[in-house]
């Protein structure tokens, strides 16, 4: 029987990188093994392995993933691999979205760590990201490498589940601790800010949107549509429609806003989220991948969060979390050495969600269809991709719409949408 750690083959300047970083962690001519590190649908923008290094001597489990006790010395590692096929880094803007990683990790995160020591102990301090221990940007070859956080204690909650009340507060909480970095170093900071901000220009909805993004799109309002299915539901259908006949002009208009902006984490779906148990509670939740790190309002980051990551039934508690998170920040702000409800007035930030929360729409629009399915039930859809297959994607969505699980919860963001006048 072939082992599943055997049958994964990385690229030759990961290899070398690989036993580099096993060398200088100590083994002694280390050898090593990779596992696919993320399921289908997770991730289209990069290959994501996992790597166990060990010494000569040392023996490799079978799936080493898994919770074990360890008697030996090992190296865990995270390895995200840009894709090699000119048309599949074309459409993720491969070279772009592995430098912002690059950029969030080497440059604003360090630096924003340096500000927080001023103010607040160690532990206090916004450390909810994975280390990242290599990174290159060798045309064609990008690659970076992150310390495991599974072997910490951290673990992925279930992509198609949608997450409870706790969850969610923890998750908002940890935004409240980043965001509130950006507006007390702007005020302390403002010409290196604006500085470090500058480089974080647009990735996903930069102007001019192409003819193929907008057929894709319209096709994803075709998909939300297809899920409001009852007599009462001509409203919902109505507004859908007229998002629908902007949604591109929508996205730019929320991405691009500056005044009272924050640097934004930028992908935060459940898939970036990855958690940590303490007393059988989650106590502490990390943010993965930050190729999509903006300068903008910090409620894109909630709506994408509110909006693909819960359902109705959560979101009833939407208003009162919305008010809780200000409180947070505000009081966060404050800690940091400034006056937050001056920095971010509260009716600023009410207006914000008023008319960028509908971003959170635009995402769940765009990923709902394969968040809420089985990891089963989508296959790898980087083949299809690297041939330009694209009837076969299409055919690929078509089926995910008519999983129950979306329907359900693709009509209640779109209801709850125009519920709280988002759209």
């Amino acid at each position: 029987m072939v082992s599943v750690t055997e049958i994964l083959e990385l690229p030759n300047y990961v290899k070398v990188s690989i036993e580099r970083i096993g060398q200088d962690m100590g083994l002694v001519n280390p050898k090593w093994k990779a596992m696919k590190g993320s399921q289908n649908g997770d991730n289209f923008s990069s290959e994501v392995y996992r790597v166990i290094i060990v010494s000569e001597d040392g023996i490799i489990p079978e799936d080493f993933s898994i919770n074990r006790a360890i008697s030996q010395k090992e190296v865990h590692l995270i390895v995200k691999v840009a894709p090699q096929s000119p048309m599949r880094r074309a459409i993720y803007k491969s070279a772009l979205y592995f430098a912002r990683e690059k950029y969030s990790y080497e440059v604003i995160l360090p630096r924003f760590s340096e500000f927080e020591k001023q103010y607040l102990s160690n532990d206090e301090k916004f450390h909810n990201y994975a280390h990242m221990v290599m990174v290159s940007l060798t045309d064609q070859e990008e690659f970076l490498i992150m310390n495991d956080l599974k072997r910490e204690g951290f673990w992925n909650p279930k992509r198609s589940t949608p997450l409870n009340l706790h969850q969610c507060r923890l998750v908002m909480t940890t935004m409240a601790k980043f965001h509130a970095i950006s507006y007390a170093f702007k005020d302390q900071h403002p010409n290196e800010f604006y500085e470090l901000a500058s480089q974080l220009t647009e990735t996903m909805f930069a102007e001019p949107i192409g003819e193929e993004m907008k057929q894709f799109l319209a096709k994803k309002i075709e998909y939300g549509l297809g899920t409001l299915r009852y007599s009462d539901d001509t409203k919902f259908r109505k507004h859908l429609e007229q998002f629908g006949k902007e949604y591109a002009e929508n996205m730019i208009s929320c991405v691009h806003v500056k005044e009272y902006g924050a640097i934004c984490h930028g992908d935060s779906w459940i898939s970036n989220l990855i958690f940590r148990f303490k007393n059988n509670v989650e106590d502490e939740v990390k943010l993965l991948d930050w190729q999509l790190s903006r300068h903008t309002t910090p409620v894109l980051d909630l709506s994408y969060f509110i909006f693909c990551c819960t359902d109705e039934k959560l979101r009833i508690h939407l208003p009162e979390l919305l008010n809780e998170y200000y409180d947070l920040l505000i009081c966060r702000i404050n800690k940091l050495g400034s006056k937050g409800s001056d920095l971010y007035p509260k009716n600023v930030f009410e207006d914000h969600c008023k008319n960028y929360m509908k971003y959170g729409l635009g995402l769940a629009l765009m990923t709902l269809h394969s968040i809420t399915c089985e990891p089963s039930q989508i296959p790898d859809v980087g083949e299809y991709l690297d041939s330009m297959d694209f009837a076969k994607i299409d055919q690929i969505g078509d089926e995910l719409i008519k999983n129950p699980a979306y329907i359900k919860r693709m009509s209640g963001v779109i209801r709850d949408s125009v519920r709280f006048g988002y759209i």
